[in-house]
């Protein structure tokens, strides 16, 4: 059974189950859901929310701006995401560039109009925007951990959102340029603990959640959402 409830100019979706014996969050298509024992009183419900408000808004406001699964043409009018913005896509003919134009315009040029060449103006664009954003956050958070890398690169992978070798060398997935700030800056956490600890034991997260207390709302995050990332 699903109920909604509106709270602080938000939605939440209740599910009562007969399985679950206590109260359960979990984000589902950009929204938070709510899983309730079948018999809860909407009274015990409505103050269970309210007590957790602050925490409930902060989780939704880590989903950043939900897009939902579309089939792309590369066509004008298109939307997407970068960081904690909503970007319309805008097609011109010209010289190949790509751009922001005011707030949420992001402006693609090329010769003539082929997916496949916006696509890849797309990728490129994100590349770069990548590299500074994740440079910019390396250098913030390196004196916090302790550690700082001696090469930055971004990479195209399929399965992983960064990675870190014995050589000192960071490597991030550009893909996260399509995450919420707060999931990028989790990542890049994550791999510069790596250079201290070169394994997943008590001492890399003890390091990781002294930087990052909340990390486990972005590690979750990217668990549920980061198939999302994508551009196809």
């Amino acid at each position: 059974m699903l109920e909604k409830v509106a709270m602080h100019g938000i939605v939440v979706i209740i599910k009562r189950t007969h399985r679950k014996a206590s109260v359960g969050f979990r984000m589902s298509l950009g929204q938070l859901v709510v899983l309730v024992p079948h018999k809860m009183p909407r009274s015990q419900i409505d103050r269970l929310l309210e007590s957790k408000s602050d925490w409930i808004l902060a989780k939704l406001a880590m989903q950043g701006p939900f897009i939902p699964p579309v089939q792309r043409r590369y066509e004008a009018g298109e939307r997407l995401v970068f960081l904690d913005q909503e970007l319309i896509l805008q097609i011109s003919l010209g010289s190949h560039s790509t751009k922001l134009k005011g707030a949420n315009e992001l402006s693609v040029s090329v010769p003539r109009v082929n997916p496949i060449w916006i696509r890849n103006a797309l990728v490129r664009w994100y590349k770069l925007q990548a590299q500074e954003h994740i440079e910019q956050r390396v250098s913030h958070f390196a004196p916090l951990v302790g550690a700082w890398p001696k090469k930055i690169d971004v990479k195209t992978y399929r399965a992983r959102w960064g990675s870190c070798n014995h050589r000192g060398e960071v490597q991030f997935n550009w893909k996260l340029m399509m995450a919420p700030r707060a999931v990028v800056d989790s990542v890049v956490v994550h791999e510069l603990c790596h250079l201290l600890h070169m394994h997943h034991g008590p001492e890399f997260w003890a390091q990781v959640k002294r930087v990052l207390p909340n990390y486990a709302d972005a590690k979750q995050w990217l668990k549920e959402e980061g198939h999302r990332l994508c551009l196809d």
